[in-house]
Parts: C-alpha cells; structure tokens; sequence
C-alpha cells in the first residue's frame, strides 16, 4: 500500500476516502481505530494516513486534486500549518516557521501519563508555541 496524503482528522481522511471510492479507487485509512480511541494520538502520528494500492496512484492524485480543488486544499492542509504560513522569525526572518515540537511530544506523553494533561496550561505559559525551521529559535506570536 502506498500513503497518498496525510490529514489533521480523522473526518477530512473519510471524506477523501468516499471520494476514492466513487471513482472505484479502493483505499484504507490504518490509522482509523486509532484516532476514533484518542484524538491526541493523530498529532502524535503527524497526522491520519489515507492509502492506495501503487498502481492507482496517478488517478487518486489526479481525482483529488483537479475534480474539487477546494476541498482538496482543505483535506491537505491543516489549520495550524496555514496559521502559521504568514509568520516570519523575529532572529533570522525567514518564514518557515511551525508549531513547536515540544507540543507534539506533551501530547503524546499525555496518552502515557493523562494526569500531564493538568500541566498543561503551566508548561504553555512557559515554552514558546512556534519555532522557526531554519534557526530553531522558538518565539510568540507577536
């Protein structure tokens, strides 16, 4: 099997799978039990996995991509990823800036230990939420 797309939730991956399925491309989304027992487990994982077989690659690309545009920009991007696209870095100015990885890691050490959950407001005043790609300096929106 082969990933064609990564999606924030779980809803968003179904709905590009009902589209798969319409035009007789057979997909499957692994990741589905997982994310239907924890949410927090999909930011942990990167996201929700929607695969094909390697031969319907071209078509599925082609279907979700050109048919419906809009939706397709909306399943393939998620809403902090295009919050965070206008932010530029107050050290070296670039602009590839994304959520700090220490909230990824929190949550998934949530799943582990769920009374973590009750610090989080703590280590959210503390630890900056964005970081910039290029230089790792981490920041606040301004």
């Amino acid at each position: 099997m082969y990933t064609i797309a990564n999606f924030p939730d779980l809803a968003s991956a179904q709905v590009a799978q009902s589209l798969l399925e319409s035009a007789d491309i057979m997909s499957v989304i692994p990741d589905e039990s997982l994310a239907g027992i924890d949410w927090r487990m999909t930011t942990a994982l990167h996201g929700i996995r929607l695969q094909i077989s390697p031969g319907d690659t071209e078509a599925a690309t082609t279907l979700l991509s050109t048919e419906v545009p809009e939706l397709a920009e909306a399943l393939f991007s998620s809403d902090e990823q295009n919050a965070n696209l206008d932010e530029m870095c107050p050290v070296c100015g670039a602009g590839v800036v994304d959520v700090a990885p220490w909230k990824r890691r929190w949550k998934a050490a949530t799943l582990l230990f769920p009374g973590l959950l009750l610090l989080w407001p703590l280590v959210a005043a503390v630890r900056p939420p964005l970081v910039c790609l290029s230089c790792g300096q981490g920041f606040r929106e301004v």
